[in-house]
Formats: C-alpha cells, structure tokens, sequence
C-alpha cells in the first residue's frame, strides 16, 4: 500500500485546481443584434488586424425582416488602434450590471455580447441597450465607443465578402 503513496500523491496533485491566468488579450469580438438577428459585429487581432460586417436589408422592408446580406470589410488598425480599443474597453466593470435590474427598460432593443480571449479563456460580456437607467448607460458608454470606433475602421475598408440569407437567416447561394 506504501509503494502507491506517491501514486496517489501525483495523481490528486493533478486535479488540484489553480486559478487562470489572464495573458494579454488575443482578440476581442463583438456582435449586435435585433429580433434574433445580427446587425452588426467585428473581431479585432492584437496587431490591429480585423474583420467589421453589418446588415444590409434592401427589401425596403423596415427592421430586421426581410432577405438581406451581410458585407464584411477587412481593415488593419495596427498595434496602435487595438491599443485604443482596449482603452476604451478597460473601463468596464468586473461583471456587467444585469439589464434585468432596470428601473426604466425599453423593449425590442439593440443586444449583443462582447468577448475578450487571451490564451483558452474567454470573457464575455453580454448587453441590452435597452435599459436606460444612468448607470447602466455609462456601461453602454464605453461598448458603445468601442462599436463606432470599428465601425469606422471598418465603413473605410471596401466590403471584402457578401453573404446572402432570406428573411428566415438561411443562407442562400450568391
């Protein structure tokens, strides 16, 4: 039985847990949606490299019904933007305030999530910018900065793929 002391000593050694670490951020995503539908979003690389797309609904049926694409821009903001980026986002509180605590909600609004990835882990940080309340409006302050910068990055960057899809958000051939 002795000769397995040092067996059982490495194998629980092994489930022993330790915290994660959290390395630099390797990307960071974000998406916007509406009904069940995406509106928007982008991912962005820790060089500046990244990806914006948005809805784009022709049908000239209002909201997010109807067939419609998605056009992606590719765009390249360099170290110094994701560094901005990042700044923008450093802000953000630990965990994000429950939209379910507002006071004053508005419904059929805008939501999405943000994540952060540094090595395995991913950190995501969902919203809806339908809750109004003060507080929760400085929270949307800082995602919402984040959102127009790469929107800007990404409206001056030509459209670099198009998908289509029909009012139910199957893909259809180009």
């Amino acid at each position: 039985m002795i000769r397995f002391a040092p067996l059982a000593a490495l194998l629980l050694g092994a489930c022993a847990t330790t915290p994660a670490s959290t390395g630099p951020v390797e990307r960071i995503a974000y998406d916007t949606n509406s009904w069940g539908r995406v509106v928007s979003g982008w991912v962005v690389g820790p060089e500046g490299e990244g990806s914006w797309y948005e809805r784009v609904n022709d049908s000239g049926q209002p909201g997010p019904v109807g067939p419609y694409q998605l056009r992606y821009h590719e765009f390249d903001a360099g170290e110094g933007g994701f560094a901005e980026l990042q700044g923008l986002l450093a802000g953000l509180p630990d965990s994000a305030p429950n939209p379910r605590d507002c006071e004053q909600f508005r419904t059929d609004d805008l939501y999405g999530t943000l994540r952060r990835t540094s090595g395995s882990i991913t950190e995501e940080i969902s919203y809806n910018q339908g809750c109004r309340d003060a507080s929760y409006q400085r929270f949307m302050g800082n995602l919402l900065a984040a959102d127009a910068l790469v929107a800007e990055w990404g409206k001056a960057a030509p459209v670099s793929r198009t998908e289509n899809y029909a009012s139910d958000g199957t893909p259809q051939a180009d």
